[in-house]
């Protein structure tokens, strides 16, 4: 990992909290999951990026590895795919060994993107890649799931160019079975999966940046119900937004039925004028939701969304991210779906994805940015009443 290097490297604090702590990489990162991917009992954190600082060679996974008490230490680099960017993963144990495995979504110079399946080695490291195409298209996103009931975990990947999620069934020892398209509203992006009609199967939610407007002003999420077979019925179609870029799914209001959270980065004005919001939709439990309600997150450019309980008060809360401001928003649940104010936290240049996990083993949920542009990683330690070790704008 030539050129690679990670440090601690707080940002100056004006408020009540201590800086976050930010890991230098040095690469544009892209994306962040987590998992415990050398069997320490500590969760690790992975990240897509360009492989060189300029992306200009073959997109990469980088490892940090966790140490239980809130801090990370370098792990490995490891190829994606060759002259790819990496720009997005997910985890799961896709050939049943007990190990997490990356699937990780790789857009190519040539804009037609591909999978690839990296499996984890138990020791925080993963064997080389296996790629498979998802429709000739530019891939975006990915999540996992058990559609068919196999016991196997399989992929929903949304495809932008095709306005599609593609669905490939895992055979349990690593492998894919080819992609299958549903159709789904224009511009897919984030995308979720979960059972929110509850019948016992997962379906897949999408968060579609322009919906069914050729002008791309009205976004769309689109709910693809299960069938339990891994087949997938035609698309429900709900509005939402301007620009829908990411969704998340949690019960907000305790009634046992799936709710959804929306990134969306430009308020309610299509030429991206006033400040992001986060979208609200209560589920009815019958794969329908709710009108949308917004809250305004003070940043413009709201681009991804997480849930985690971040006062113990049992109820979910959201964390945004804001790409224009580099700050987070974290909306506080009041348990009857809807939330109070968002506090913002400042983090690195330019944040562009986030996950949620208890870095240091308090029982209290963390939270841990990518910064695009400033090259590092922000991780942000709960302080157990709902506030966060970090800048409080």
């Amino acid at each position: 990992m030539a050129g690679i290097a990670l440090i601690l490297s707080p940002v100056v604090s004006a408020g009540q909290f201590e800086p976050p702590i930010n890991y230098f990489l040095n690469r544009s990162l892209n994306g962040i999951a987590k998992g415990d991917f050398n069997g320490d009992g500590n969760i690790d954190l992975v990240l897509p990026g360009c492989g060189d600082p300029n992306c200009t060679t073959t997109g990469s996974v980088y490892v940090l590895l966790g140490k239980g008490n809130g801090q990370f230490t370098r792990g490995g680099r490891f190829v994606a795919a060759p002259g790819t960017d990496a720009i997005a993963l997910s985890t799961g144990d896709f050939n049943r060994d007990g190990t997490p495995d990356l699937v990780v979504i790789n857009n190519a110079i040539n804009r037609f993107g591909t999978v690839s399946v990296l499996l984890g080695d138990g020791n925080g490291g993963f064997l080389p890649p296996v790629s498979y195409r998802v429709g000739g298209a530019v891939p975006i996103w990915s999540a996992v799931a058990d559609f068919n009931r196999d016991g196997n975990p399989d992929l929903a990947i949304s495809v932008t160019t095709t306005d599609s999620v593609a669905v490939l069934l895992g055979n349990g020892d690593g492998t894919f079975q080819p992609a299958v398209n549903y159709t789904v509203g224009g511009g897919p992006q984030g995308i979720a999966t979960g059972d929110v009609n509850g019948d016992g199967f997962p379906d897949i939610v999408s968060a579609d940046e322009c919906g069914d407007d050729p002008a791309c002003r009205d976004g769309t999420v689109s709910v693809l119900l299960g069938n339990g077979d891994g087949t997938f019925q035609p698309r429900l179609v709900f509005a939402e937004g301007i620009f829908p870029l990411s969704v998340a799914i949690a019960d907000f209001n305790g009634d046992h039925r799936p709710d959804l959270a929306i990134a969306n980065p430009c308020g309610t004005d299509g030429a991206c004028a006033t400040v992001g919001s986060v979208g609200i939709m209560l589920g009815n439990g019958d794969g329908t939701f709710q009108p949308v309600v917004n809250y305004p997150t003070t940043s413009y450019g709201t681009l991804c969304v997480d849930v985690g309980k971040f006062n113990h008060d049992r109820y979910p809360d959201v964390v945004a991210v804001n790409i224009d401001y580099s700050n987070i928003t974290v909306l506080t649940g009041n348990g009857d779906g809807t939330f109070q104010p968002g506090d913002d936290y400042v983090v690195g240049l330019n944040p562009n994805a986030v996950t949620v996990g208890q870095f240091n083993q308090d029982n209290a949920f963390d939270i841990a940015v990518t910064d695009r542009n400033s090259f590092e990683v922000s991780v942000l330690l709960n302080n157990r009443s709902g506030h966060f070790q970090g800048l409080q704008q």
